[in-house]
């Protein structure tokens, strides 16, 4: 009977020092992944987690140095015939990443460096015509990506001698002429800056629990509710998307995106197969944005959002109408708010 209790004890300790040697939980790292496409190729790179942090902590990785390598590859698989902007298409894969996106697709033949030097010259040209007057980069980069219609616009209201005025303007400004190209991903935080003096914002109202306080930048979230509205209308759902805890003022209820720091943000990504160009604008009390792109881009399909429930909690959909039928029905998020 020892024998037996013996060779069951030794066999018990045999098991458990098998179970130790494996982990109690298994940790799966995430990874983002980069796609990158020119004509008929496909260049796709991962980059984990913990690389990851270290480019948004402003480090020039290995995974950075393998995009630009990708680049360089694709100039040998077409015997230099594609002249790609290196720099440039690892500075948009940078950017991306910081801004949070976790799948980041870039289309290569809008980096060319022909497309782009004729952009250069043509702005050259614009700006010996007009006595060296500084040409509109931004104008004349739309122009070579083919924008050329505006798909929507919104506007909301603002009392202009209110000190949340002056961060309203300023932010707008951010994001006035900004272009985001197919794939690419929008974050209003990054593209806000840091809410601070230095970057050009004030003292404003911003909710705190259940009342409303003083603070750096208050005031900026009726920008990205514009904003969100103007996507909306131009068929585009947010990524990111948080309701304020109490309805605003100067949007509809189930229309607005409050934004906190990088805890809360507003993010979309163009899902168009062309650029678009945010124009943000104040004029006394009004805040206008439009989005702009090529007459291609919606197929001919017009969108608007429609919020279905009450004020206190709704859904908001995106309803597409082609020649007045309707030919889509998505849900972009749900609100719920406390008052």
């Amino acid at each position: 009977m020892k024998k037996k209790d013996q060779k069951i004890t030794c066999l018990a300790a045999v098991l458990l020092s098998v179970l130790l040697a494996f982990p109690s939980n298994v940790f799966a790292e995430g990874v983002t992944s980069i796609i990158m496409t020119y004509q008929d190729k496909v260049f796709t790179k991962q980059i984990y987690d913990t690389e990851v942090e270290q480019i948004k902590a402003g480090i020039d990785t290995d995974g950075l140095r393998d995009v630009g390598a990708l680049v360089d590859q694709l100039a040998f698989q077409t015997n230099g015939e594609a002249v790609v902007d290196k720099i440039a298409v690892v500075s948009a894969v940078k950017s991306a990443i910081v801004s949070g996106s976790t799948s980041v697709n870039i289309d290569l033949t809008r980096y060319e460096k022909g497309a782009q030097a004729e952009v250069a010259s043509h702005a050259a040209e614009v700006t010996a015509q007009n006595n060296n007057t500084p040409a509109d980069a931004s104008a004349l980069l739309a122009t070579a990506s083919g924008i050329d219609t505006k798909l929507s616009e919104a506007s909301t209201k603002f009392r202009a001698n209110e000190d949340r005025a002056q961060n309203i303007r300023n932010a707008a400004s951010k994001i006035n002429g900004m272009i985001i190209m197919p794939g690419q991903l929008f974050s209003c935080d990054a593209a806000f800056g840091p809410r601070t003096v230095a970057n050009g914002y004030g003292m404003g109202n911003v909710i705190n629990g259940d009342t409303y306080v003083k603070g750096l930048g208050g005031g900026i979230c009726q920008v990205s509710s514009t904003l969100n509205l103007a996507m909306l209308r131009a068929g585009i759902v947010p990524v990111e998307h948080h309701n304020h805890s109490h309805r605003s003022s100067y949007i509809g209820s189930g229309l607005d995106a409050t934004i906190s720091g990088a805890k809360l943000d507003y993010k979309f990504i163009n899902p168009y197969s062309y650029p678009i160009q945010i124009m943000a604008a104040t004029n006394g009390g009004v805040i206008n944005i439009s989005v702009y792109s090529n007459h291609n881009a919606t197929g001919g399909v017009v969108y608007e959002p429609v919020v279905v429930g009450g004020k206190m909690s709704n859904t908001t959909h995106v309803i597409g109408k082609l020649a007045g039928v309707q030919v889509s029905d998505r849900v972009a998020y749900s609100s719920r708010y406390k008052q």
